[in-house]
């Protein structure tokens, strides 16, 4: 599995359609661009970095006023709850797992 594809926020970009795709916009995945997306930068990301977490679910603060504030528009606030359950999970059961529950999800929502 590759790390890189792992985003601090509970995102797991190997599910995201945008990712590596030819036409704009694409992305190489949170981790590979350091957490400057095409969006712009992402404030958890560079949050983690300065908590010196791997993902938010391990910071102390977690769940913050920041994280539930940082969601995708088109996916609507709940998206954040669902990454925090997600990145909950990860912390307890371990990253493979949280890969699986992510791909999971992600099958789901395609129906």
């Amino acid at each position: 599995m590759n790390e890189k594809l792992l985003a601090p926020c509970g995102t797991f970009c190997g599910t995201c359609e945008i990712l590596e795709r030819a036409e704009k916009p694409n992305c190489l995945g949170c981790g590979r661009q350091n957490g400057h997306l095409f969006w712009g930068e992402c404030k958890l990301f560079s949050c983690a970095v300065k908590h010196g977490v791997n993902h938010c679910g391990e910071c102390a603060d977690f769940l913050c006023d920041l994280f539930a504030d940082q969601f995708d528009p088109s996916h609507g606030q709940e998206s954040a709850f669902t990454r925090g359950g997600l990145l909950a999970y990860r912390r307890k059961a371990g990253t493979a797992k949280y890969v699986q529950m992510a791909k999971k999800l992600a099958e789901e929502e395609k129906r």
